[in-house]
């Protein structure tokens, strides 16, 4: 493994990722990089003359400009060849010599909106992820959802699509430079700096927009900065020769020391992919003309890397971070400056009820035992804990969370009501009768088998039996449970366990119907 991966993975920190159109074009069927996208609008233009030829003529102009680099200089040829583009496309949408797709003159007229950025919107607002890439793309996802922040250039919505697909939490999306003009939480936050198509003005695109960002990306720099000092920033889909990039690490090494650039390599990583590299190479490099020190992993193998970072895990997701500290700021920060923050009562709540109570002036929270403000569980994680970590949940928090589920739901709980009094519990009655429901409900395995479809009553001795069949998840769950009081009960526990492994690592947070049945079984089998 990777030096610096393994350092990463020992400190255990959520990462800030930065995400270039790499990425995107990696995992979706013809999605273009900002040059192919240039080249695209220039063909919609039909000007009769090479798309490489003007930019050739641009760059020949562009030379005397502040450009450090020739990197620097294909990245200003690529922002004038922008603003030229915009110019022809939008020239032609008023002169009604070209159509954009739910976007007419009306429209513009009302918005304001640009038609050329109206059809670069069109253009990213539907995408399809490419078959071969399904399993890496899987690992991709489950990534997302173990990072703290993630910054993008990027227009598409591929990488909020992937997180609010796995997380019920999702992420909270600033488009342009919103997030860096107002207080925000640090975690569980998306900034699409260059804008999106939900958006289309907020699109970065042209010399102007440009200028307009360049104005402001001292807090960009000063975001990044304050962010560094706890986590590590990795940067996936850039090449070393993009220039977002390189102004990125530019501002930012400007505003360190020397000894600060060096302590900094270990926690600045680019990812830069090498056509069929599966191993992954790492090398540490000096830029002197960024005046920065950074480590570059060289790989084809993206899936190895995100499987890697995916083992970071520390106890709670990122978004699961930003839903406790939203509430904890209503009520401390916002309330506190009102002086209307009474303590009158000390208890355990969850977070969901908590804020509710808010506004009603008789609400107290204790800091300082994260058992019960940040470990009120998802049903990954109170399942987890009950059959692999030890349990350490608090008995309190656990049987509340019970209590929150429907009577008839199906989810362990025996360990957790074994030798206590429900009615001495400082559950609310309401609460305590779900509970009493529940013990009275599950009795034996035979309850919870009798409910299964006659279609996966099928009859086997053994579990490798079962899975030697090959069925998908949802039919081998249900054809385990009906044969679970024939199986041998350790190799059952262990094929639980390895089941609830993989849902963890894939940051999967919901469990499908069938396993909720199967761990039920099992409860009853080793706790009844």
């Amino acid at each position: 493994m990777s030096r610096v991966l393994r350092s990463l993975k020992e400190k255990n920190e959520y990462p800030i990722v930065f995400i270039g159109s790499g990425m995107s074009r990696r995992y979706l069927s013809g999605f273009p990089g900002w040059e192919d996208l240039l080249k695209e609008f220039w063909d919609v233009l039909k000007q009769g003359r090479d798309f490489y030829g003007f930019l050739n003529t641009l760059k020949r102009q562009l030379k005397d400009a502040d450009a450090d680099s020739d990197y620097d200089l294909d990245y200003l040829t690529n922002i004038v060849a922008g603003s030229e583009i915009e110019n022809r496309f939008n020239t032609l949408f008023f002169n009604e010599q070209l159509d954009i797709p739910g976007f007419d003159q009306e429209k513009a007229y009302r918005t304001g909106i640009s038609p050329f950025k109206a059809a670069i919107a069109n253009r990213f607002a539907t995408y399809e992820i490419k078959p071969e890439m399904a399993e890496e793309y899987k690992a991709f996802k489950a990534f997302l959802n173990k990072t703290q922040i993630i910054i993008t250039t990027n227009y598409d919505t591929l990488i909020e699509d992937s997180i609010n697909s796995e997380s019920p939490d999702g992420i909270k999306k600033y488009i342009g430079q919103k997030g860096f003009f107002e207080p925000t939480l640090g975690w569980a936050e998306l900034y699409k700096i260059h804008g999106c198509v939900t958006d289309p003005q907020s699109i970065v695109i042209t010399k102007t927009d440009y200028d307009r960002f360049s104005k402001n990306s001292i807090l960009i720099s000063a975001k990044i900065i304050s962010l560094l000092i706890n986590s590590p920033i990795i940067f996936m889909g850039y090449s070393l020769t993009d220039g977002n990039v390189r102004k990125i690490l530019r501002d930012f090494s400007s505003s360190l020391t020397k000894e600060e650039i060096k302590q900094m390599a270990s926690k600045i990583i680019i990812i830069e992919r090498e056509p069929d590299l599966s191993e992954i190479k790492e090398q540490t490099y000096f830029d002197k003309d960024l005046g920065c020190e950074y480590t570059v992993l060289k790989t084809d193998n993206y899936k190895l890397i995100c499987e890697i970072m995916t083992e970071i895990d520390q106890g709670i997701h990122p978004s699961e971070v930003r839903k406790y500290q939203h509430v904890i700021k209503k009520l401390i920060v916002n309330r506190g400056k009102r002086g209307s923050l009474n303590t009158l009562l000390l208890s355990p709540e969850e977070l969901e009820d908590i804020e509710k109570r808010i506004g009603d002036e008789k609400i107290v929270v204790a800091l300082g035992d994260t058992t019960y403000i940040f470990q009120m569980p998802d049903l990954l994680s109170y399942v987890y804990d009950y059959f692999l970590g030890g349990r350490v949940i608090h008995t309190d928090i656990a049987l509340r969370f019970v209590a929150s589920q429907a009577s008839t739901s199906r989810i362990p709980f025996l360990k957790h009501v074994e030798g206590v009094d429900i009615d001495k519990t400082n559950l609310h009655p309401a609460e305590k009768e779900k509970l009493k429901q529940r013990i009275a409900r599950f009795t034996t395995p035979e309850y919870c088998i009798r409910s299964i479809s006659d279609t996966y009553k099928i009859r086997a001795n053994s579990l490798s039996e079962i899975i030697a069949y090959n069925h998908k998840p949802y039919k081998e769950f249900e054809i385990v449970s009906y044969n679970s009081l024939r199986i041998d009960r350790d190799e059952l526990g262990e094929y639980i366990k390895d089941k609830i492994e993989k849902y963890k690592a894939d940051g999967i947070r919901s469990l499908p119907s069938p396993f909720r049945r199967l761990l039920m079984i099992y409860d009853l089998l080793i706790n009844k």
